[in-house]
C-alpha cells in the first residue's frame, strides 16, 4: 500500500467513523425516547448489539487488501448498519413485548460472543482476516450474522411498522450477499476449505 494509499484509507476511516457514530446516536435517541414514554425499555438488545459492532467498527484494523466489488460494499453496508435507519413505532405483534425483548437480549448476547472471538480482525466488507473456528464458529461459519438475524427478527416484531420491515427486509437480503462475497474471498484459502467441512452450515445448523 502506498502512502497516498494509506492517507486515503485514513480519510475514508475518519468519514465511515463519524457516520457510523451519528447513526448510532440517533437510533439511540430515539430508542431511549420511546422507552421513556412507554415507561419499558424498547430495543434494548438491538441497542447492545449495534453499540458493540460500533465499537468494533471505530477499533478495526484496515486490511491491506479487501473486496472492490461495488455489489460487496453495498451489501455490507446495508448489512452492517441498516438497523441504525429503523425506529420504533406501533405495538408489538400479538402484544408479546417480553418474548420479542428477549430474542433481542439473546441475539445481542450470541453476536458479543461471536464478535469478541473477532476482535479487532472484525471487518465490514469481505476480506480475508484469518480464519475463526472456536467459539461459536464451531456451529456455523457466520455465527455473528445468525445473532442479528435473531436481533433483528425480534426488533420487527417489536416494532412492526411499514419502514421497519422494509428496512429488515433490506438487511436480510444484504446479509445474504454479504456472506456469499465473504465466502467467495475465502475459498482461495485452503483452511476455509478444511473450516468447510467440519462446519457445513452457514447461519442455522442443518438449515442454512
Amino acid at each position: 500500500m502506498t502512502r497516498s494509499e494509506r492517507r486515503d484509507a485514513g480519510w475514508r476511516w475518519i468519514v465511515g467513523t463519524a457516520l457510523v457514530t451519528s447513526l448510532w446516536l440517533l437510533f439511540l435517541e430515539s430508542n431511549i425516547k420511546v422507552s421513556f414514554h412507554r415507561g419499558r425499555p424498547i430495543g434494548l438488545g438491538a441497542m447492545i448489539a449495534e453499540f458493540v459492532v460500533a465499537v468494533l467498527f471505530v477499533m478495526r484494523r484496515q486490511p491491506l487488501a479487501v473486496s472492490r466489488s461495488p455489489v460487496a460494499w453495498l451489501a455490507a453496508t446495508v448489512g452492517g448498519f441498516g438497523l441504525l435507519c429503523a425506529r420504533p413505532g406501533s405495538n408489538p405483534v400479538a402484544g408479546l413485548t417480553s418474548l420479542y425483548a428477549s430474542m433481542q437480549l439473546l441475539g445481542s448476547l450470541l453476536a458479543i460472543a461471536a464478535l469478541t472471538v473477532l476482535g479487532r480482525s472484525f471487518g465490514i466488507v469481505a476480506a480475508n482476516r484469518g480464519i475463526r473456528s472456536s467459539g461459536p464458529y464451531r456451529f456455523v461459519r457466520h455465527p455473528a450474522y445468525a445473532s442479528y438475524l435473531l436481533v433483528l427478527t425480534g426488533y420487527v416484531l417489536e416494532n412492526p411498522t411499514h419502514r421497519n420491515m422494509l428496512i429488515v427486509g433490506l438487511v436480510l437480503v444484504a446479509q445474504l450477499v454479504r456472506i456469499g462475497h465473504e465466502e467467495r474471498q475465502l475459498d482461495t484459502d485452503p483452511s476455509y476449505a478444511d473450516y468447510r467441512r467440519l462446519v457445513p452450515y452457514r447461519l442455522i445448523p442443518y438449515l442454512y
